[in-house]
């Protein structure tokens, strides 16, 4: 009698439960390279823009966040020379990366375009933070040839990173099927 009742409760800890699977390996990618630029590349304009070493080869003079020229977070092609081009170097080789890791090159490409809106956010944002909201950010990015010069240059930065992370795979690809 006893043998012919069913269990109540069932313990199978060995099913798959669940059909959302999320592949964190992209996603993390993704972060990590949106974290690495975000940070990476005003970071490099403001170490190079907050310390002035060309006054001096044996001192070095602090720059206040306060006599800090505005225009920086805003136009940074100005200061590309004097970091060495170092901050369009990290986006190329983050969009580079980008696209030549993904199977199907048009996810990386889209990728490495979102980076331009987040690298203009953040510009506003440090903006608000440094000096206060004021509707000048949007004067300069948006009133001034200068912010649409500046967008140019980042999304032919990130278009050529990433278009040159795909026919590099191309070609890896095309000399292992020979």
């Amino acid at each position: 009698m006893l043998q012919d009742e069913e269990p109540r409760f069932r313990t199978n800890n060995n099913e798959k439960k669940g059909n959302i699977k999320i592949d964190f390996g992209r996603q993390g990618g993704f972060f990590l390279a949106y974290t690495i630029v975000l940070l990476g590349y005003y970071g490099i304009v403001a170490n190079i823009v907050m310390v002035n070493q060309w006054i001096s080869l044996t001192t070095q003079t602090w720059i206040s966040f306060t006599e800090m020229e505005r225009t920086v977070l805003f136009w940074t092609f100005e200061a590309y020379v004097d970091t060495f081009f170092l901050p369009l170097i990290l986006l190329f080789i983050t969009c580079f990366l980008l696209t030549y890791k993904e199977d199907i090159p048009h996810y990386g490409i889209k990728a490495s375009i979102w980076l331009v809106p987040l690298i203009i956010v953040e510009a506003f944002i440090f903006y608000a933070i440094m000096f206060g909201f004021s509707l000048e950010p949007f004067i300069l990015q948006f009133g001034n040839w200068k912010g649409y010069l500046h967008i140019i240059i980042l999304f032919a930065t990130t278009l050529s990173g990433a278009i040159s992370g795909m026919k590099v795979k191309q070609f890896i690809k095309s000399k292992r099927n020979i």
